[in-house]
């Protein structure tokens, strides 16, 4: 129903525009018509407002994948590797070291299991670390391979360490340990973790029960020690 006093007046043809209201039936219509640059900048065209969009949409967009990046670090895979040091050298002067070269073989080894996945790769690793003596005993064996003589300590990782034990570590393994253990003590200035270390490692070389052990333990220890030890027997 029309209401008294107030007519809707089309503005052209332009479908761009809403029809204008007024008040006054008798006002000029072309005074109060806007002009083409009056309309650009009141209302922009629809092709901006798609372009501006788009535009809007990429930025957030790019947006988002930052803050996911920011919000799941990439895990740092070369945090968790451990890095082992590599063995000393070892050779035939110092049977009582091989221990300490194995040892040292075998944590390099753990430290790097995808690199050493097998018993070849352990023992060419371990004879390139061979000097002396010992690398041309191996040298030999080696070249007989090329004369189609099979060596199996090649292939076989506790093959190679038993014929390293045997040829150049100690003579006498358990009278060895045993005179060492004998003749340890704890020496003045050194603390006692060093004293325990030492006996640990001969001692875990040794079938003997705890009564010879803890004897033996408590001959090496200095009289300040023995002595509150022996109140307490």
């Amino acid at each position: 129903m029309p209401v008294p006093g107030l007519s809707i007046v089309p503005v052209d043809n332009d479908p761009n525009w809403e029809d204008a209201l007024t008040t006054n039936p008798n006002t000029n219509l072309t005074a109060n018509r806007p002009t083409s640059s009056t309309r650009s900048r009141s209302k922009p065209h629809r092709s901006d407002d798609t372009n501006t969009n788009e535009q809007l949409a990429e930025v957030l967009g790019r947006l988002a994948n930052t803050l996911n990046t920011n919000q799941t670090p990439t895990p740092n895979t070369n945090s968790r590797r451990t890095k082992a040091h590599i063995p000393n050298t070892f050779s035939s002067t110092e049977p009582d070291k091989l221990n300490d070269f194995l040892f040292q073989c075998r944590l390099y080894f753990c430290a790097n299991l995808a690199q050493f996945d097998t018993d070849i790769t352990k023992i060419n690793f371990a004879m390139t670390y061979l000097t002396r003596v010992a690398q041309d005993w191996f040298e030999v064996d080696l070249n007989q391979e090329d004369q189609d003589i099979l060596q199996d300590w090649l292939s076989n990782w506790n093959l190679f360490v038993d014929k390293l034990r045997r040829h150049f570590g100690l003579s006498n393994p358990i009278g060895e340990v045993t005179n060492m253990l004998d003749n340890l003590c704890m020496k003045p200035g050194n603390k006692i973790s060093t004293y325990n270390v030492d006996f640990m490692c001969y001692a875990s070389q040794l079938g003997w029960g705890n009564s010879v052990l803890c004897h033996h333990y408590y001959q090496g220890l200095p009289n300040w020690i023995q002595d509150p030890i022996s109140t307490q027997k």
